[in-house]
C-alpha cells in the first residue's frame, strides 16, 4: 500500500496461541485503519477461542490455505518458529509484509533464506522485537546514548517466565523450544539495542528442568567493550528486569512493576545530609510507587510494535525493527548454543546473506 491509501490494511493472523492471543489479536483488533480478514491456527481449540475475539474474521487450520485463498496486505507470524521460513517466504512472495514474531528461525539456513525472500520482495519485514518500542527501554537508549552512565561497562538482565504448560513446540529445542530461543533472543538483541553495541562474544551454561533447554546462563562481550549477564527460563519466576552500569553510575528498569528508570550514582553517600536527602526522596516518589503496586504498568510494547508495523506497511515513514535484525540475534542464540556444547566462548557469526 502506499501512504495515500484511504482503505484498510487487510491483515491476517498466523498462528494464535496463548501469546497471541492475550497480546497481538487484541492490538491487531484495536487498531484503526486495520482490518483482521482471516486467523489460521491448527489447534481446533484456539482457533474456536479465537471467535469471540475477531468474530468477523476467517477462520483456515492450514496458514498455507489462508495465504493463497484470502486478499492481504499483511501478515503477522505468530506460528512455531520452525515453521516461520516457509511461512514468510510464502507471504513475501505474494508481495506481502511481514511482521515476524522471534526467532526469525531455528536455524542458520532457514533464517537466511527469510531475509532473501525479505530482500527480494521489497516489502516491509519486521521481526517481532516488541520490547524496542517499550517506553523504558527507549528511555533507558537513550539515557545510555547520552552519557548518564558514562561509557557503559557492563549490564545484568534476568527474562523469566513462571512455570506452566507449554505447548509441545515449545518443549523441545527443534521446533523452536528452549530459553534461548524463546527468551534470550530478546534480551541478546534488546541489549544491543539499549547499549548501541553489536554482540560479539557469548559463552553459555544450559540446563533441562522441566523440559529441554528450559534455563539458561549466558555472558556477552559486545563490540564497544561492554559485558552483559543473561538469565532466561521458562520455568522459575514472572520476572524483566534490566541494569546497565557505567563509571557515572548505574540506570535500571523493571518491566513489570515500575513506570521509570531508577538511577544510582557512582557513590554512595552515607553521610546524615545524603541519607536524609534519600528519605526525603523515597517519600516524595510515595504516590507514584503507590499506583505501580495498585496498578501495575501496562504491557503495551506488543501493541505499539503493531501500530508501528501496519503504519510503515501503509508506506508511512516509520523505523522498525528489520529481519536482519532477527539474523544477528539468531546467530548469537546459535553461538551461545555451541558455547554450551564446548565449555568456551563462542564468536558470534553473523552469516553473509547472498543474492
Amino acid at each position: 500500500m502506499n501512504s495515500g491509501d484511504s482503505r484498510p490494511l487487510r491483515v491476517g493472523l498466523l498462528g494464535c496461541g496463548r501469546i497471541a492471543r492475550l497480546s497481538h489479536l487484541p492490538a491487531l483488533a484495536r487498531l484503526p485503519g486495520v482490518e483482521l480478514t482471516a486467523i489460521a491456527e491448527a489447534d481446533s481449540g484456539n482457533r474456536e477461542a479465537c471467535r469471540s475475539l475477531a468474530p468477523g474474521a476467517a477462520r483456515y487450520e492450514d496458514y498455507r490455505e489462508l495465504i493463497a485463498a484470502r486478499p492481504l496486505d499483511a501478515v503477522v507470524v505468530c506460528l512455531p518458529p520452525a515453521l516461520h521460513a516457509d511461512a514468510a517466504i510464502a507471504a513475501f512472495e505474494r508481495g506481502l509484509h511481514v511482521y515476524l514474531e522471534k526467532p526469525l528461525a531455528t536455524n542458520i539456513e532457514d533464517g537466511q533464506r527469510i531475509v532473501r525472500a525479505w530482500r527480494g520482495a521489497g516489502t516491509t519485514g519486521w521481526i517481532g522485537f516488541n520490547f524496542r518500542f517499550h517506553p523504558l527501554a527507549v528511555q533507558l537508549r537513550a539515557a545510555i546514548a547520552g552519557g548518564a552512565v558514562g561509557d557503559p561497562l557492563g549490564a545484568r538482565t534476568a527474562f523469566c517466565a513462571a512455570g506452566r504448560e507449554l505447548p509441545e513446540w515449545k518443549r523441545q529445542r527443534a521446533s523452536g523450544g528452549g530459553a534461548l530461543l524463546d527468551l534470550a533472543s530478546h534480551q541478546f538483541d534488546l541489549l544491543a539495542y539499549v547499549l548501541g553495541q553489536q554482540l560479539v562474544e557469548v559463552s553459555a551454561v544450559l540446563s533441562s528442568r522441566v523440559s529441554e533447554e528450559d534455563t539458561a546462563l549466558t555472558q556477552l562481550r559486545f563490540s564497544g567493550g561492554a559485558v552483559a549477564s543473561v538469565f532466561t527460563a521458562l520455568s522459575a519466576v514472572e520476572e524483566h528486569a534490566m541494569e546497565v552500569i557505567g563509571p557515572a553510575g548505574r540506570l535500571s528498569f523493571d518491566r513489570y512493576y515500575a513506570s521509570r528508570l531508577r538511577f544510582s550514582p557512582a557513590r554512595r553517600d552515607f553521610g546524615r545530609a545524603a541519607r536524609l536527602r534519600a528519605a526525603g526522596a523515597v517519600l516524595a516518589g510515595w504516590p507514584r510507587a503507590l499506583r505501580d503496586a495498585l496498578s501495575p504498568p501496562r504491557e503495551h510494547s506488543f501493541a505499539l510494535a503493531l501500530a508501528a508495523f501496519t503504519q510503515a506497511a501503509r508506506g508511512k515513514p516509520v523505523t522498525g525493527p528489520g529481519l536482519d535484525l532477527g539474523l544477528n540475534s539468531l546467530a548469537g542464540v546459535l553461538a551461545a548454543e555451541r558455547a554450551a556444547r564446548s565449555g568456551c566462548t563462542a564468536n558470534v557469526m553473523v552469516a553473509e546473506v547472498g543474492p
